[in-house]
């Protein structure tokens, strides 16, 4: 798949760029039905995001899986599809490198992911994260959100996030200012962003939806690693 020139251009000044039906329909369903399967039966060797003091925290079944490449053979399909690879070499002028993958069940209820920035947990440049939601995804079951442009302020601060609407503990501290913007997708889009640009997603509102995401990241070739300057890795957190 080649992109437009003006595809491109909106990926590097606003920080991602929405690509609509990478998945068809079928994909999609295959996928869902594989890693429900893989939650049922608790197959996954990295998991996160559950609460084991609250029983009724739904991420207590359906936690995140990491890395099933590694060990799963079709996600190492998946994640290596033709098509993302050949956008992701056009977005960094550069080979692209598989660096993780997971999967985001996100069932009725669960908590989302506080703004964050992924270079705050991965200090590898250039970095670039492919979103692929494989359910509707609206602001109701906890869209992802952007802050356009945000990639261009370099690494933020981190400070604690709160646990009761995010999984995770840390967040990234938003500039004064700054608008965050959802993104409405169907099921088979894909958004590519920065590996600086701030994003996050609220909590899945609804009872009866899930909002599945298949998410890989990928660097390039020569990619360099990075020191995360003083109080912006999510590692410093701990330090504090």
């Amino acid at each position: 798949m080649r992109l437009s020139d003006e595809q491109i251009q909106s990926y590097h000044e606003n920080g991602y760029v929405i690509i609509s039906g990478i998945l068809d329909n079928a994909t999609c369903n295959e996928m869902i039905e594989h890693y429900m399967d893989m939650s049922e039966r608790k197959l996954t060797t990295s998991t996160y995001g559950g609460d084991p003091n609250n029983p009724d925290d739904p991420l207590n079944k359906h936690p995140r899986p990491s890395n099933m490449h590694e060990w799963d053979e079709k996600s190492a399909q998946w994640s290596n599809l033709p098509e993302l690879c050949a956008i992701v070499g056009q977005i960094i002028d550069d080979e692209p490198v598989l660096q993780q993958t997971m999967l985001y069940y996100k069932p009725p209820l669960a908590r989302g992911q506080a703004l964050h920035q992924d270079q705050q947990y991965i200090t590898i440049d250039p970095l670039v994260g492919v979103w692929i939601a494989l359910d509707d995804s609206d602001h109701a079951n906890g869209r992802m959100c952007v802050i356009p442009g945000s990639h261009k302020l370099g690494l933020q601060p981190v400070e604690a996030a709160d646990m009761s609407t995010s999984f995770v503990p840390g967040q990234s501290k938003v500039p004064e200012g700054a608008q965050e913007l959802g993104l409405d997708m169907k099921a088979g889009d894909a958004l590519f962003f920065d590996g600086k640009i701030i994003h996050g997603s609220h909590p899945n509102t609804t009872t009866d939806r899930f909002r599945r995401s298949f998410i890989c990241h990928f660097i390039g070739k020569h990619s360099k690693s990075f020191e995360a300057p003083k109080g912006t890795h999510m590692s410093h957190l701990d330090a504090k």
